[in-house]
C-alpha cells in the first residue's frame, strides 16, 4: 500500500526507518536507499539524486496501516527480546534485520499468485501511482517532485502517453471557447 500510495522506488521503501515517518503530518521522508551487493550484503546509501530526496504526503488510509504495522512490529520486538536485530527500518526481516531489496518483489509475486491477479512488477506499482496522479489531473510539476524525478521533462518523457490524453482534452475545450457561432 505504501509503495502504491507514495510511488517510492523499491530501495527507497526498504531504506525507510521509523524516524522517516511523521505520523502527525502524514509524511514520509525519502532520504536514503538500501541496496544489495553480492559478497558485501545489504547496505544503505544516498538516494539516486538530490531530487530523489523528498517529503511525500501519504493518505490517511496508508497512515493507519503503518500505525497498525508498527504496533505489530513492536509486539514482535518484545516477543523476540535480545534476538531482535534493531535495524529501526520500517520493513525488516522477521528478526528485525534489514530487508533484502528484492523481498518486496517476492512478496508481491506471492500475492499475485495467491489471488490470481494480473502480473505487475514491483516497479510497476510506482508507474501505477504516477499514472493515477496524471489521470487525476494533478499538475505535472507536483507529480515530478513527488516522484523524485530530476525534472518535469523526465516525467513527461516516461509518461507521455498519459499526457497525450490531456492535450487532446485541452484542444476540445479550446474548440468550445473559440467556436463561436455567428448570430
Amino acid at each position: 500500500m505504501l509503495a502504491l500510495d507514495s510511488g517510492c522506488r523499491r530501495g527507497e521503501l526498504t531504506g525507510l526507518t521509523w524516524n522517516d515517518i511523521d505520523f502527525k503530518k502524514s509524511t514520509i521522508d525519502i532520504n536514503k536507499v538500501t541496496q544489495y551487493v553480492t559478497g558485501y550484503g545489504i547496505f544503505e546509501k544516498t538516494t539516486k539524486s538530490d531530487t530523489s530526496n523528498r517529503i511525500v504526503y501519504i493518505t490517511p488510509t496508508t497512515l493507519q496501516i503503518l500505525k497498525k504495522y508498527k504496533s505489530e512490529q513492536d509486539k514482535q520486538k518484545l516477543l523476540l527480546g535480545n534476538k531482535w536485530q534493531n535495524s529501526n527500518r520500517v520493513f525488516t526481516t522477521d528478526y528485525g534485520g534489514d530487508m533484502h531489496p528484492d523481498t518486496p518483489s517476492k512478496i508481491l509475486e506471492k500475492l499475485i499468485k495467491k489471488y490470481n491477479l494480473k502480473r505487475i512488477t514491483f516497479h510497476g506499482l510506482r508507474h501505477t501511482s504516477i499514472s493515477l496522479q496524471i489521470t487525476s489531473g494533478i499538475q505535472s510539476q507536483i507529480i515530478s517532485k513527488r516522484a523524485g524525478h530530476s525534472s518535469v521533462s523526465v516525467t513527461h518523457n516516461i509518461y507521455s502517453h498519459f499526457f497525450d490524453n490531456g492535450f487532446k482534452e485541452v484542444a476540445d475545450k479550446m474548440d468550445s471557447f473559440l467556436n463561436v457561432k455567428s448570430v
